[in-house]
């Protein structure tokens, strides 16, 4: 089976370079290779273009406006292959990640596809603690019902024809939407470990903040994970009504709870690089502003999708 891998990059010049060479680098060089700009005005296609001169079956395509949804569709239908492996700049790739994500495909021929994992990979005590609230462990994961990303996912042809690609109406969470359209049709993804993937988490509170409102967002103009949404509301909602009316009972109570909400974190926070004792003891102010994150871009994506 022939295989393409497909990217989408936005001003990634400082990771463009990186980029290039992961995938020049992989032990199974891919059939095809297409990467859409969309619109970066730091010279990232440029550099990109300069990076892969002379490998067979790269393409750099420039559409200025594309979002991701769009800037993937593009790529994906740009491409002949049997298999398509979609992934980012700025991720963390092995040699073997191309591959094993074939393998991975190949050994379980009804599967729709394969995935890695996206694990943190911090360099510094915040973005410890921000990785450790953001992300899973690889040993917490189940992996039947983790929801792959666009950062390590390959998918066969007739399944991303089958949902129609990628939503370009959505700007954010459009890999979990297409994951749910996997999954509605019937279909699943297998784990390939030699897949698993690191990512850097952001540096500072206000860009996490953005992140995850716009995942948020996202959730809810979608009209995702509505549950889980509803609980993280209904949590918050008990916590304010305990400290209203402060007393001994409440106050013990409070602290029971708020600690049983950050404990995993907390303990992610000592297992990461960086996780001696400032990163755990950041991570409930991470937790809180996370959670204020998406509990704002959830109202505003749910209100834009009613008006919608």
């Amino acid at each position: 089976m022939t295989v393409a891998v497909c990217a989408t990059v936005l001003n990634e010049a400082g990771d463009a370079l990186g980029l290039a060479q992961s995938i020049r680098s992989q032990r199974r060089l891919p059939d095809e290779l297409v990467i859409v700009d969309g619109g970066s005005t730091d010279g990232t296609a440029e550099i990109l273009r300069e990076a892969l001169a002379g490998v067979a079956g790269v393409q750099v395509i420039d559409a200025p406006g594309a979002n991701i949804s769009t800037g993937r569709n593009l790529a994906a239908r740009a491409t002949q292959a049997d298999l398509i492996a979609f992934t980012d700049a700025g991720i963390m790739r092995s040699p073997e990640w191309l591959d094993s994500l074939i393998d991975a495909a190949e050994q379980a021929p009804r599967a729709a596809g394969a995935f890695g994992y996206i694990l943190a990979a911090p360099g510094n005590t915040v973005e410890t603690a921000i990785g450790a609230v953001g992300l899973p462990s690889a040993g917490e994961i189940d992996p039947v019902h983790y929801p792959p990303s666009g950062g390590s996912m390959l998918l066969r042809r007739q399944w991303f024809d089958r949902v129609g690609g990628f939503p370009e109406w959505l700007d954010y969470g459009e890999d979990l939407w297409l994951d749910q359209r996997v999954w509605a049709e019937g279909g699943w993804f297998v784990h390939a470990p030699g897949a698993d993937v690191r990512n850097r988490p952001r540096s500072s509170l206000p860009d996490f903040f953005r992140q995850y409102y716009r995942y948020a967002w996202g959730d809810g103009r979608a009209g995702m994970l509505g549950k889980r949404h509803a609980a993280r509301f209904a949590a918050y909602a008990v916590g304010l009504a305990l400290a209203r009316r402060p007393t001994w009972l409440r106050a013990a109570l409070l602290m029971i709870l708020g600690y049983r909400y950050v404990r995993r974190p907390i303990a992610r926070a000592r297992g990461l690089p960086g996780g001696g004792s400032a990163a755990p003891a950041l991570v409930p102010l991470v937790r809180v502003v996370g959670d204020a994150a998406k509990m704002l871009g959830y109202a505003a994506g749910s209100w834009r999708r009613l008006r919608d």
